[in-house]
C-alpha cells in the first residue's frame, strides 16, 4: 500500500470514530452504515469520476468501486428512488427571524454593534412584525417563546432584545443531526478541494494548543465564543449589504458560500491513535470477516 494510501486510511479511521459512535448511541448498526458507505461510493462514482466527453457507466463504476455491476445497479436505482422522495425543507422559522432581524434595515442600523431591541408589538420595526415578515403563518407569541426557551431572546418589559445570534436547537435531535451534516460536509468539502489542486486553496486553519490546564480552556472557551460571535457578525452583515445591493440576473451563475468557526475541547489522557488497525491487510483483504 502506498504512504498517500497508509496516511489516507488512518485518516478516514479517526474521522470515522466520532461519526460511528454516533451512529451506534443512535442505534445504526454495521450492516446499516455498510449500506450507506456503498451508496455513497456509487453516488460519488457516478458523478464526479466520468471520463471526460464520455458517459458514465455502471461498469466504469464498478471498476472504480469494487463493487459489482448488479450492486452497482441496484444501489443507482435506491438512489434514484431516494432523490425523487426527497422533499425540501423550509429552514427553520426562528433561522428565519434571526437572520431578518441581523440584517433587515427596519429592525438592524447599518453601524451599530448590538441588534436592535424591538417592541413586542407594533405595525413597523416591532417583533410581531419581524415575525410576520420571515416566519409565514406561525405566531409572534410562539416565536418568541421557542426563542426565550433555547437563550437567543430576553423579555424586557415591553421590548424583546437578541442575546445571541446564532440558532442551535437544543432538544429536536433530527434538526441537530441535520446541522451536523451540513457542517460536516461543508468542511470535507473543503478538504477534498484543497487535496486536489496546488494552485487555489480555500481557507482552512486551525488553532491548537496541548496540555492546559482546566482553569485556562474554561477562560478560552468563553473569550473564542465571544470573539467568534462578533466575527461571524461582522462577516454576515458584510455579506447581507452587498447581496441586496447587487442586481443578479438569471444568467448569472449561483454560488453557495460562508464560513464555519468551530470549538473543540479532547482529553488528553485519552489516546484515540492507540487504537491502530492494521490497514495493510485490511486492504489487502485479511483479518476481516466475510460479507455479501
Amino acid at each position: 500500500m502506498t504512504d498517500i494510501k497508509t496516511k489516507l486510511s488512518r485518516t478516514a479511521l479517526k474521522v470515522l470514530r466520532p461519526l460511528v459512535r454516533i451512529l451506534l448511541r443512535n442505534g445504526i448498526s454495521h450492516s446499516e452504515f455498510s449500506e450507506i458507505a456503498r451508496l455513497a461510493f456509487v453516488e460519488v462514482g457516478l458523478q464526479d469520476f466520468q471520463i471526460p466527453g464520455r458517459k458514465q457507466t455502471v461498469s466504469r463504476v464498478a471498476v472504480i468501486t469494487g463493487l459489482s455491476r448488479k450492486e452497482v445497479l441496484r444501489l443507482y436505482n435506491v438512489s434514484v428512488a431516494g432523490k425523487e422522495e426527497k422533499e425540501q425543507k423550509p429552514i427553520n422559522r426562528a433561522v428565519r427571524v434571526v437572520n431578518g432581524w441581523l440584517n433587515d434595515d427596519e429592525f438592524s442600523r447599518e453601524n451599530q454593534e448590538e441588534p436592535l431591541s424591538l417592541e413586542i408589538q407594533g405595525e413597523h420595526g416591532s417583533f410581531s412584525a419581524l415575525v410576520k415578515r420571515y416566519s409565514g403563518d406561525i405566531t409572534a407569541g410562539a416565536v418568541l417563546d421557542e426563542l426565550v426557551r433555547v437563550g437567543l431572546v430576553e423579555k424586557q418589559g415591553s421590548k424583546v432584545v437578541l442575546k445571541k445570534e446564532g440558532y442551535l436547537p437544543m432538544e429536536g435531535k433530527q434538526e441537530m443531526i441535520e446541522v451536523f451534516g451540513i457542517c460536516t460536509t461543508d468542511l470535507l468539502e473543503t478538504i477534498d478541494f484543497n487535496l486536489k489542486t496546488d494552485t487555489e486553496q480555500r481557507f482552512q486553519r486551525a488553532l491548537i494548543y496541548h496540555n492546559l490546564p482546566k482553569d485556562l480552556v474554561d477562560e478560552f472557551k468563553a473569550f473564542s465564543e465571544e470573539k467568534s460571535n462578533l466575527l461571524l457578525r461582522e462577516l454576515n452583515r458584510w455579506l447581507s449589504r452587498r447581496k441586496k445591493r447587487i442586481e443578479s440576473t438569471a444568467a448569472e451563475e449561483k454560488i453557495r458560500t460562508g464560513i464555519g468557526v468551530y470549538y473543540f475541547e479532547t482529553d488528553e489522557t485519552h489516546k484515540s491513535d492507540s487504537y491502530v488497525a492494521d490497514l495493510e491487510n485490511i486492504h489487502a483483504g485479511k483479518g476481516r470477516g466475510e460479507g455479501t
